[in-house]
Parts: structure tokens; sequence; C-alpha cells
């Protein structure tokens, strides 16, 4: 903890522009920079293949940052023309976590099955840290609360005004745990949100399949060349990666920052809010018992005493 508190220290000050400690982190970075330089020319990095010529995703994200997220499918459905044979309708599948999928051949790709086994990974971390905090954190927090103001206590009987105690509720470590039951609880939300959308854009889709294979089965149409099916397919890949290079040059040329921080994103400052509210109004209590197990720590409580004999023969 001590080393802890040391850094958020440094840290704080290095937002100075000309204290020592702003000095001192501009040479640990630029330090940094010279022997990752030196790694690299020994160990060159290897470049990874080109993105340009991978199958486009099924679904692409149209939603703009900060908005419920929604889909549509990339390339599909595919005309008649750009394939051989009959239309094939994708089949709905679903993992044991409700994450849906569409199987369009078989057998099913390792690509998705990759896939499909990732998410379900980081799907169960989640669930299992949202839990943890509940079980271990919640209680860890309420320990260290305690054992802050015991330590404030001895100082501020010995005169030492070395360690400044934090002062208000929201700066407990109780608090910060239930900010970080919040943060992971928001994030299972947004993982939901995200399957949802999901699984709207291929229903869409299947639907769309569907229709078209009702349609070409009525009308009757025959098999299209394959040499005339390859070629309407790479102009529509083309296509698709001509729109995906414009966009991606669009954005480096506009400077533009795809990158959000999700700490402060409006959601995330409205739920933390609400929280600090919600503690303000309950810390009374609270504090109350906390007080009352320091008064029984230090023997001020009437039946402290006997507590704590009870406490010593019992280990």
């Amino acid at each position: 903890m001590t080393a802890g508190y040391k850094f958020l220290t440094l840290l704080a000050k290095g937002q100075i522009e000309k204290s020592p400690e702003h000095s001192e982190i501009l040479r640990h970075l630029q330090k940094r920079n010279e022997t990752a330089d030196f790694s690299r020319l020994i160990h060159p990095h290897r470049k990874s293949p080109s993105k340009q010529w991978r199958n486009p995703p099924l679904l692409t994200k149209v939603s703009a940052p900060g908005e419920f997220p929604k889909y549509e499918p990339t390339v599909r459905p595919l005309p008649k023309t750009a394939f051989v044979g009959k239309r094939k309708v994708p089949v709905f599948g679903h993992t044991a976590e409700l994450m849906s999928f569409l199987r369009i051949k078989k057998p099913q790709p390792e690509n998705l099955s990759r896939s499909l086994g990732a998410k379900t990974v980081r799907f169960r971390e989640v669930i299992h840290t949202t839990k943890r905090v509940d079980t271990e954190l919640f209680s860890a927090a309420a320990s260290e609360d305690l054992w802050d103001g015991i330590m404030h206590r001895l100082l501020h009987a010995n005169g030492d005004t070395v360690g400044e105690r934090r002062d208000g509720p929201l700066e407990s470590f109780y608090f910060s745990t239930t900010l970080t039951k919040a943060w992971w609880e928001m994030k299972l939300l947004r993982i939901n949100e995200d399957w949802m959308a999901r699984s709207e854009a291929q229903s869409k889709l299947v639907e769309q399949e569907r229709a078209l294979a009702q349609d070409e089965k009525q009308s009757g149409v025959g098999p299209t060349d394959p040499k005339v099916a390859k070629g309407n397919l790479d102009q529509i890949l083309a296509e698709y990666r001509r729109k995906k290079t414009e966009l991606e040059q669009e954005i480096e040329e506009n400077g533009t920052n795809l990158f959000q921080d999700p700490f402060s994103s409006p959601r995330w400052l409205k739920k933390v809010e609400k929280l600090e509210i919600e503690e303000l109004e309950q810390n009374g209590k609270r504090q109350g018992r906390q007080n009352k197990k320091i008064r029984e720590f230090f023997g001020e409580d009437e039946h402290a005493e006997s507590r704590r004999r009870n406490f010593h023969e019992k280990w």
C-alpha cells in the first residue's frame, strides 16, 4: 500500500509541467522507447498477413459510438449470379450462453468455432469476476476501511500527521468496490446488447435469404456458370474492399481517433453519479457500524471485553 500511495503522489505531481516528477516521468518514457527500439532491431516484428484478401465479416457494425449496437449484413444476401447451385438458407444456432450464430455451410468452419469459443470464454470471465466482487471484494473492502479507521485513530492519538486519512465516503475502499461491481455489470450489459443486435441482424438476413430462395424456386432460374459466378463474386468482394480502403484512408486523413474511453462515456458517468448519490445517502448507517467496531477494538464498548475474551478462547 505504501508503494501504491507513492506512485499516486508521483503521478499527481507529474501533471505539473515544470515539476521534477514530470521530468522524471518523461525520462522514464524516453528510456523505455529507446529500449523498445533496440529490441525491435534485434528481433524485427514480422508483418501479419494482409487483411485485404480475407473474407469480409458476415455482419458490419453501423451504429455510432455511444449508440445502441446495430449491425447489417456486409455483402449478403448474394445475388443468384454470384454462386453456383441452389441458394442455401443459413440455419440459426445458439450456444449454451444463448449467443446466436448462423450455420452457412457444413462442416462448420474452424474460424467460426474459434470465434464462438473466444467470445464464450470472455463472457464467462465477466460473469466470474462479477460474482467474485460480491463474494470476496466487498468483505475485503470493509476490512480495509476498518483498518484505515483504526490506524487513523492510533496516529491521531500519538499526534502523528505523516499519514493523512482519506476524507469522505466516496474515497472509501467500499465505494471503490461498488464502482468495480457496477463496471463489470455494465460490461455484461454491453455484451448482452451486442448479442441482441447481432441476433436481430442475423434474423433479418435469414428472412431475406429465405425469401430469395423461394423466389428463385418459383421462377425456375437455372444454375449459374462457374466462371460467371466467380467473376461476379470477385467483383462484389472488390467493391467491398474498395469502400473499406476509402473509409480507412478518410479516417487517417481526418485524424479521427476511433478509441472511445469507456470511463468517459455519458452512460458510465451517469451511472457513477447515481451511485455517488446512493452512497452519500446510505453511508451514515455503514459509518455507524464501522465506528462501533472501532470502539470495540479499543475496548470502549461495554460488551467488547467479553467478545474479545471469547475470540481468544475460540482461537
